[in-house]
């Protein structure tokens, strides 16, 4: 119960729950309270930690399958992050689509090839060997992305559980999503451009293929930055063509359009994964807007300095 000025910890206790509470004005947002519990727990005998947030809901049987791959001696895992409420508005429809195509398209395959996968905040899961030769440190406003990065520099591979779903209401307001996704968008990019080519290089240097998915995987975690870039290089190869006509100029527009075209169709698969009924239909069509507004917000966090206090979702 971190700096809260309800009635959460007497409640919680009431129910039978044991509550770590900490009252921080300064160290305020969830990196610095993970790092405090942390030290906490990890004093007493606990084999393991799940970091769940408190809105979501987890499968009945998550513990086993966890403790399946810990004692085949997976370090760190992330359950499959899913959206509770994929039909209650435009907004929450499009960031659905979106989240299965990064767990469905993304992080299981990689996760297969023991490629680098992100933490996602909700659904982690950290061995005590972890915290003992890693202790927590990460206290950014994508304090998950930060640590991940602590564990890929050092070998940790993260182990992503699909058939484990950790539930979480996704914004379905204006000001949900301006919160929520540019807290994520300036930090996610901030971190891309600090250390995504920097650690591409480090992976080329060591060899480390790792590492250099890494790097990669920074550069392309914000999808509607990818789509704006891609829109970009084919304005770009079109001007290029009325500039410099040439075979040249033409098979840089078809590069760019055909890379569009596997993202349009990434995109129409993650549809189909998530699922059509006469409802999702409706919320499709109207998706373009909320995409194009999720890609202003994405664009924006380039050029603003980023936030440096943690800042609530709106509930």
């Amino acid at each position: 119960a971190d700096n809260c000025t309800d009635n959460t910890a007497q409640i919680s206790r009431k129910m039978g729950a044991t509550v770590l509470e900490r009252n921080d004005p300064v160290r305020r947002g969830k990196g610095f309270a993970l790092q405090w519990a942390f030290d906490q727990l990890m004093k007493k005998d606990f084999d393991a930690f799940l970091i769940i947030d408190a809105d979501c809901t987890i499968d009945a049987w998550a513990l086993k399958r966890f403790s399946f791959y810990l004692q085949q001696g997976v370090e760190v895992l992330q359950a499959n992050d899913v959206t509770s409420n994929p039909d209650e508005s435009v907004m929450s429809y499009a960031l659905a689509v979106g989240n299965v195509i990064e767990n469905d398209l993304f992080y299981a395959p990689k996760s297969k090839l023991n490629l680098a996968v992100f933490l996602r905040g909700t659904g982690m899961v950290f061995h005590r060997r972890v915290f003992e030769k890693f202790p927590w440190n990460a206290h950014s406003i994508v304090e998950d992305a930060d640590y991940t990065l602590t564990l890929l520099r050092n070998g940790v591979v993260i182990k992503f559980v699909p058939e484990v779903k950790v539930a979480s209401p996704f914004p379905t307001s204006k000001d949900q999503l301006v919160v929520q996704r540019e807290r994520w968008a300036q930090g996610t990019i901030k971190f891309s451009k600090i250390y995504g080519f920097k650690i591409i290089w480090q992976g080329i240097k060591q060899k480390n293929i790792l590492l250099i998915d890494a790097g990669w995987t920074l550069l392309v975690l914000s999808k509607p930055l990818v789509l704006f870039e891609l829109g970009i290089a084919i304005l770009l190869a079109i001007a290029n063509i009325k500039i410099n006509p040439g075979l040249f100029s033409v098979g840089l527009l078809k590069v760019a359009v055909f890379s569009l075209l596997v993202q349009i169709t990434y995109l129409l698969t993650g549809i189909l994964l998530l699922g059509l009924n006469s409802r999702r239909i409706k919320l499709l069509l109207q998706s373009p807007v909320i995409i194009a507004r999720l890609v202003l917000i994405a664009v924006a966090a380039l050029f603003k300095n980023v936030q440096t206090k943690w800042a609530r979702t709106p509930r």
